[in-house]
């Protein structure tokens, strides 16, 4: 946590610098004039760096490379003597320091991704399961969907996801990190519980959006039906949370694996139990 705050402070003195810099002034005349699109290519930058993922899963040299290129490329295209001072001094300096905006909101990105990590790590190792993420399972999805077409077994897909019966007091808990940090437990546990509910057979994954989906080979739309009213079970018993699960099947509903994952979310919205079970989302591929 002591990164997070160094890289978030850094970030803030970097944009006040920037405004303050610029607003440096000596008989009204501004010390060091900056040109109006570096003000707004320097400020952009530290959004889209942090709320990127993909920026900060390559190398930094890549994102201070592009940035560098869409300086120059406003350098190409506006009247800079309109805007700004045409001393080279002056242009080294502003690519100098946007090259700084994107190494500073960089780091702040990456601490920001593990200290994510991290939690999600305490909270598997507080309540431990195994769950692929989803791209990591796409082959394994391939794979299965491949051999329910060549040998026409049925296959089902079953995804959970937990919250809080006070959706005022669910609100609440994401307001602050410690209660992120419980949200990260819980949602380890729903996990250990699904583990345990499913068969040896089938394949337990985790989505992007928290929820667990379960690739069920051999099953059909009933069987998934049960499959997931066992989970909802077993999830209630376990946690006290709330579930709604809707079901779609291969080949009669949808073709192919995201069209049943659209289709299944879409009913789990306007389905509702009436028995204190959690959000579940099941889908099923014949």
């Amino acid at each position: 946590m002591t990164n997070l705050k160094k890289s978030l402070s850094w970030n803030i003195f970097y944009l006040l610098f920037i405004l303050v810099l610029g607003q440096l002034d000596r008989s009204n005349t501004p010390i060091i004039n900056f040109a109006a699109y570096f003000y707004l290519t320097a400020i952009v930058i530290v959004p889209i760096m942090i709320f990127v993922p993909s920026l900060h899963k390559i190398s930094v040299v890549v994102p201070m490379t592009f940035w560098g290129a869409i300086y120059f490329a406003l350098f190409r295209i506006t009247e800079r003597a309109n805007t700004g001072s045409t001393n080279v001094e002056v242009i080294i300096l502003e690519l100098v320091l946007l090259e700084a905006g994107v190494w500073l909101s960089y780091q702040l990105a990456v601490v920001i991704e593990g200290s994510q990590s991290l939690m999600d790590l305490l909270a598997q190792g507080t309540f431990p399961y195994q769950a692929l993420e989803l791209d990591d399972a796409m082959d394994q999805i391939k794979n299965e969907f491949a051999r329910s077409r060549r040998f026409h077994h049925p296959l089902a897909v079953v995804v959970v996801h937990a919250f809080n019966k006070d959706e005022e007091a669910a609100r609440e808990m994401l307001k602050s990190l410690q209660r992120d940090m419980l949200t990260r437990l819980s949602s380890a546990r729903i996990g250990q519980a699904v583990g345990e509910a499913i068969r040896q057979t089938d394949i337990l994954i985790k989505d992007r959006f928290g929820k667990y989906v379960v690739l069920c080979a051999e099953t059909d739309l009933e069987g998934a039906r049960l499959l997931a009213g066992r989970i909802a079970r077993v999830v209630e018993e376990r946690t006290g949370l709330q579930v709604n699960y809707g079901c779609a099947s291969f080949p009669d509903e949808a073709l192919t694996f995201d069209d049943l994952l659209d289709m299944a979310r879409n009913r789990s919205r306007t389905s509702s139990l009436h028995n204190d079970l959690i959000e579940t989302d099941v889908r099923s591929v014949k």
